[in-house]
């Protein structure tokens, strides 16, 4: 019994010694961050993007394109330990970034219940010490609205009954490098509605 409480004495204390996730994820000294999402749609941001899958001039769909969505990212680099100095060789360069769609009722499949998952290159460098600094990134590409489920809603907008429309979250992750060579990422969403919103 004793060797028993021992056991579970020790394991206690070892769990109470572990480090939190977010500091242990990587082996460099600072955290990369997404301070802030915003999709764009046209001259407009916001907090969510309202994106149509079908822009048109006029009601009779006779003159139609397909345009991509954007959204613009700030990010910021923190020391894991408040105490450090950050120097120039804790500088950031976010090189890529991957987007996945989910919807909130699990229906998941990519290609029939939400877009394909798309990846993308960056080279945006965010300097350490709490600045800050953004970057664009394509949030829909002109493909996914050629392509179900966003080519069924072509057409299909009934303003009111909401049945033609689909909301999706958008998971961003960002990955990058600190100019000493030790890989950071951070994540962020954006909430996604799309429709074929008309005119």
């Amino acid at each position: 019994m004793k060797r028993v409480w021992l056991l579970g004495i020790l394991a206690v204390g070892a769990s109470a010694c572990q480090s939190p996730n977010f500091t242990t994820n990587d082996r460099s000294e600072v955290i990369l961050r997404i301070t802030k999402v915003q999709g764009v749609s046209g001259t407009s941001s916001s907090d969510f993007l309202l994106s149509d899958v079908l822009t048109c001039t006029n009601a009779e769909h006779t003159d139609c394109s397909v345009q991509n969505d954007s959204a613009t990212l700030t990010f910021q680099v923190i020391p894991k330990n408040p105490n450090n100095t950050l120097g120039n060789f804790d500088d950031v360069t976010v090189q890529s970034y991957k987007i996945e769609y989910f919807r909130t009722d699990g229906r998941d499949v990519p290609g029939i219940d939400v877009p394909f998952a798309i990846s993308g290159s960056m080279d945006t460098l965010v300097p350490a010490g709490g600045g800050s600094a953004g970057a664009s990134i394509l949030m829909v590409r002109h493909q996914a609205k050629e392509e179900p489920p966003l080519r069924n809603l072509e057409g299909t907008f009934d303003p009111g009954s909401g049945a033609e429309l689909l909301t999706v979250e958008a998971r961003i992750t960002v990955f990058g490098k600190t100019t000493a060579g030790k890989d950071v990422s951070a994540t962020g969403s954006l909430q996604i509605t799309f429709a074929d919103f008309g005119p």
